[in-house]
Order: C-alpha cells, then structure tokens, then sequence
C-alpha cells in the first residue's frame, strides 16, 4: 500500500553557457533542474523517479503534492496499470499534455523502481529484455559564446577518443551556411565511419527545414531531429516524405495518442521518446511497441537527470533499441548523486542488473542539489 509521497526539487548550477537554437531564437532557456518523486509503501519500499522540469518544477510539485498524491495515497502499489489509467482520467480536463504527463512520469517511474525492488529483480528483466548493452551517441555541438570551430573539433574528437559511434549537433541557432560549416568541419573530425545527426529543436519553418535537409543530404546526416514545431504534424509527413534524410522526433509529443498520430501521418522516420514527460516507463514501453508493429525505429531521448537516464535505458534495453541518447556535459544531477557509477563500455551504456531502477542515492544528496528557490 501507498503510505507517502514526497517531492524535491532539484537544481544543478554548473551548466555552461551552452544553448540551443530554441534558446536563442524562441528564449526557452531551461536550466538544469529536474523534480525527484520518492514513494514509500506501507512495507517499507522506497522507489525514485524524476520529472521533466525546465524552469517549471514548482509547477510540476504542486501537481503531484496536491493533484495526484490524494489519488494514490492507500492504494496498492503493484497495480501499476490502473494507477496510471486512475491519474490520467482524473486529471483529464487539464491534463492530458505538459506538467500534468510529466508529474505522472515520475510517479510511474517510481512505482516501476518499487516494484523491481520487491521482486528483486531489475526493470529491463521485468519488462522481458532483448538486450544489455545499448549503443550511446553523444548529443553535443552546443552554442556558446566562446566556442568556436577548433573548440568545436576538440569537443567531437573528445567523443570519438571515449569510444562512441554517433555524434548529435546543434543547428538553428546560427545562419544555415554557419551550421554548415560547423557540420563540415565535424565530418573532418570525425570521419566517415562515426555518424553525424543534427537537432534543430523546432525553431525553422517548413521552407527552412527543406532548404536545410537538402544541404543535410549532402554531408550524409544520420537523422534531422524536430525540424519544425511538433504541432505542425502534416508539415513534418511533407517533409519526411520529400527528404531523403530522415526526419526524427518528437520528444515533445506525449503519451501514445500523441506518438500514434505523429506515427500514423508518418511525420516521422525515426521516433524519439524519454521516460520522464511522455507517461514513465508504462506509457514509454507502450509508445515503442507501437513503433515496433508500425515499422519505426525508436531511439530513447535524454537531456536531464540521471534517473531519466537509467529508467530510459531500461526501457531500451526491454525493447531492443539499437541506439540511446547520451550527453557528457558536465551535470551533477546525472553523474554525482548516486553511490553507483552509470556504467560506459567503450560507447555502449550498461543496463543496470541490480533490483528496481539498480542505482542508490547518496546520503544528503536530496538536501545537497535542493534548489535554492
């Protein structure tokens, strides 16, 4: 039974000054701060999971403190299913989208992370694994006010020295034959065995996103990620279908009704989802077993926390995804607040096969990233 639920707000103040091009052209700046669900039963299990935040994790508590907890609380925690069907129905009217799928991501990763715990088994096994060990490409290519083309050579070739096979970019924030140039001297760097995608994160039009992926074309890009805004669903099929480069997204789409339009209009190649905003493990596991009969590779999305991570991986790992998301900015919230270490064999990231999620948080470490506001 469900005895408590509590939140915590956490923020990392060591990020750069890197941005995005949505940063840049549409201010959505969003500093490294994530929300951390902790469930206790009545038996004496604690289970942990995280919460997209960016800039609205007060926003996301309050939902989870005061909207979904009195749901829950006494409720038996193994019914993880109708859980999640109890939260999304009575929050139908505001809900659906946004804070309230990303509040319910946390809970369900929580309840995920319990019911490992008391099994004594680690989730991928729960959810039938395919496979361990999934192959990371590192998201980086950031904007930044002193990072010029050789720091950009530097910072690709750091991440072929340490082993990985694909490199994701940053586009949209400069002129298009900036980015090209930017892009050119990557391939220089890295070769034409390491694969090279782009992110645009929403920000061109359609005649932008068309002009650009012919250019992509070009240079032999792996997969133009979020061209266009995720709204714009028949623009993106457009695209998809007149580029050969394929089109990748959209991670700021939620739950399967979503995905199943994007999937369904074929606004996509590849499908990309994370754990923590499109419903938790459940809704996530769901979203790529469609992908699965619909014939769409499905590539993991990560940019925060380390619990995301870990609860991303776990659901790669049961659906045997080829590739997963990865960054090595430096981020606190991802790499220090576990006793365990995110284990990295030469660019494959490594399932955890310990019981739950398979991590520990360290002592105090709740207390140590609490946001200061």
């Amino acid at each position: 039974m469900i005895k408590d639920i509590r939140t915590y707000k956490l923020c990392y103040e060591g990020i750069n000054d890197e941005r995005d091009a949505l940063a840049i052209r549409a201010l959505a700046e969003h500093p490294m701060e994530i929300v951390v669900t902790e469930i206790e039963t009545s038996d004496g299990y604690v289970g942990y999971g995280e919460s997209l935040a960016y800039g609205c994790s007060d926003a996301v508590r309050v939902t989870i403190d005061k909207v979904l907890k009195p749901l829950l609380l006494k409720e038996d925690e193994e019914l993880i299913e109708h859980l999640w069907d109890k939260m999304y129905k009575a929050t139908l009217r505001f809900g659906r989208r946004g804070i309230v799928i990303a509040a319910i991501s946390g809970i369900d990763i929580a309840l995920w992370d319990i019911m490992g715990k008391k099994t004594n088994k680690p989730i991928y096994k729960l959810l039938g694994a395919s496979k361990k060990k999934i192959t990371a490409y590192i998201t980086g290519g950031y904007y930044a006010e002193k990072k010029d083309l050789e720091r950009l050579k530097d910072e690709v070739a750091y991440y072929v020295k340490m082993g990985f096979k694909g490199v994701k970019i940053k586009i949209g924030g400069k002129t298009m034959n900036e980015d090209l140039e930017r892009l050119k001297v990557v391939r220089e760097v890295v070769g034409d065995d390491i694969r090279i995608a782009v992110d645009a994160n929403n920000v061109y039009t359609f005649e932008q996103a068309l002009k650009m992926g012919r250019e992509l074309e070009k240079l032999n890009i792996w997969f133009f990620e979020e061209p266009i805004q995720t709204d714009l669903l028949d623009q993106s099929a457009d695209l998809a279908k007149s580029l050969e480069v394929p089109i990748a997204g959209y991670e700021t789409a939620y739950t399967r009704w979503e995905f199943y339009e994007i999937m369904r209009k074929r606004a996509v190649d590849i499908v990309q989802t994370d754990v923590m905003w499109t419903g938790g493990i459940s809704e996530m596991v769901k979203i790529g077993n469609m992908a699965k009969i619909m014939g769409y590779p499905l590539i993991p999305h990560y940019s925060a926390g380390g619990i995301s991570l870990i609860a991303n991986l776990h659901v790669a790992s049961a659906l045997g995804t080829e590739w997963i998301e990865m960054h090595l900015r430096h981020n606190d919230l991802r790499d220090k607040i576990f006793k365990e270490q995110i284990e990295i064999d030469n660019g494959h990231l490594v399932t955890p096969d310990r019981p739950g999620l398979g991590f520990t948080l360290r002592e105090g470490v709740l207390e140590e990233y609490k946001c200061k506001s």
